[in-house]
């Protein structure tokens, strides 16, 4: 982390025009600057109500003299380098400049799996770019330089994620409610059902890892199906595909009463309370073996929370750069991070731990610590605010997010402060891994 934000600090500063001290006069610039800021799939200028886009924070902006390696179309581990010499972060705004050497280049604009490579020639001078070539791609394109993860997702009863999805340009929407699978290039997204155990089964896609190998993130949206699973999820070669998949690499996000896929694969990093049970048992980072001395239950009762708190500093001063509606308000109004409602949650954590997941080239021991993003109280709960949002890396190289609250519940414009906050996850867990213990 120091490198890049190193690299930010001097490449953000490039050479430009400056007084040269004596007479006023203005030096003739040296590089060629780009600016511009990055834009969220199908939420950029012109795309929603002015004023109410989406930026993303965080995004790598870089030049470079040969066209980067395609993304691969399936689960992969994404290790994490020095962000090049030629390239700086966008910040909380989306916002970047970026100096360089006027030249032609292949420019690439990049978070996780979103990426657009494009040919630029640039000047000396400052060039604009427009925001059809900053906003992340909603579509895979290889040949044309565009990406989008490669997804799949349970289809939940009670969290309608696809909603927002299908806002983010995944698929295809009727007003504000997702209608199909298929966008500009055929489908998007690849829908299982909780029930039965067909090939578009949630238990098909658990029992088989070359099926789970397809997808760069797997999304388990609450459902009250789940205890059809609950024979599967006591299954240790069914947990050890899980296990199996975020080691590689995979993304998985669960939210609310699915929390079982996650708590029963990976027990220790997390601890659900209300009326479910947590999970308790070993597994190994490594092996990818383990054993439940106690099968949980993720399913707990409703409440609603009006102290939603970003407490990861760049989420924080990234929400609280943006305007939109809550599920109260329909009105456009600017969101404060310190303090929005998050409803619809149907459990809470009371406590994370940090769990040993193997160890260094030293032979010393490397521990994952729970990532906390927000915090909320449950007014029925003691104890106070409570991580809301958590993000873990278990095993190897891919990561795990839970929230015990459903993000999208009715058809709505726009998207909610929690909404907003699953789009910024999202780009986050696909980043890249440091170290992973392989």
């Amino acid at each position: 982390m120091r490198t890049i934000l190193a690299c930010v600090l001097l490449c953000a500063c490039g050479p430009g025009p400056r007084p040269n001290g004596d007479d006023g006069t203005v030096d003739a610039p040296t590089s060629a600057v780009v600016i511009g800021k990055v834009y969220a799939p199908n939420q950029g200028p012109g795309l929603v109500p002015p004023g109410e886009e989406i930026p993303i924070a965080g995004a790598l902006v870089y030049v470079t003299d040969t066209p980067p390696p395609p993304i691969p179309d399936h689960v992969y581990c994404e290790q994490c380098v020095a962000t090049p010499e030629t390239g700086v972060l966008s910040g909380p705004d989306g916002s970047f400049t970026l100096a360089v050497p006027p030249g032609s280049y292949t420019l690439v604009i990049q978070k996780g799996q979103y990426r657009i490579d494009q040919q630029v020639t640039l000047a000396l001078g400052t060039l604009p770019l427009p925001t059809s070539q900053t906003t992340l791609p909603s579509q895979w394109k290889p040949e044309a330089g565009l990406y989008m993860p490669k997804i799949a997702m349970a289809q939940g009863t009670n969290d309608q994620i696809e909603d927002i999805l299908g806002k983010l340009g995944v698929g295809t929407l009727s007003g504000n409610t997702f209608a199909s699978p298929m966008g500009e290039n055929g489908p998007e997204i690849v829908i299982y059902q909780y029930a039965g155990t067909a090939a578009t089964s949630v238990t098909y896609l658990l029992k088989h890892i070359d099926e789970m190998r397809k997808y760069h993130i797997i999304f388990f949206p609450c459902s009250t199906d789940m205890f059809d699973l609950d024979t599967l999820l006591r299954n240790q070669t069914v947990l050890a595909n899980v296990r199996r998949y975020v080691n590689e690499g995979g993304k998985l996000y669960v939210t609310d009463w699915s929390g079982e896929l996650a708590d029963r694969a990976f027990p220790h990093q997390i601890q659900l309370g209300d009326d479910g049970a947590d999970s308790e048992g070993t597994y190994s980072p490594t092996a990818l073996t383990g054993a439940l001395s106690k099968v949980g239950s993720a399913d707990g009762l409703p409440y609603d929370l009006t102290d939603g708190k970003a407490v990861d500093a760049d989420l924080h001063a990234w929400l609280g750069t943006q305007i939109g509606p809550t599920e109260s308000n329909p009105t456009p109004q600017i969101y404060n991070p310190d303090v929005f409602e998050v409803t619809d949650l149907w459990n809470f954590i009371p406590k994370t731990n940090a769990v040993q997941i193997g160890t260094d080239m030293m032979g010393m021991p490397v521990y994952d610590t729970p990532k906390v993003w927000v915090t909320g109280t449950d007014p029925d709960a003691s104890g106070g605010a409570m991580p809301i949002a958590v993000t873990y890396q278990p095993t190897g190289c891919g990561k795990v997010l839970y929230t015990p609250f459903q993000t999208a519940n009715t058809e709505h414009e726009g998207l909610f402060p929690q909404e907003r906050v699953l789009l910024y996850l999202i780009m986050e867990i696909q980043t890249c891994s440091d170290n992973p213990i392989l």
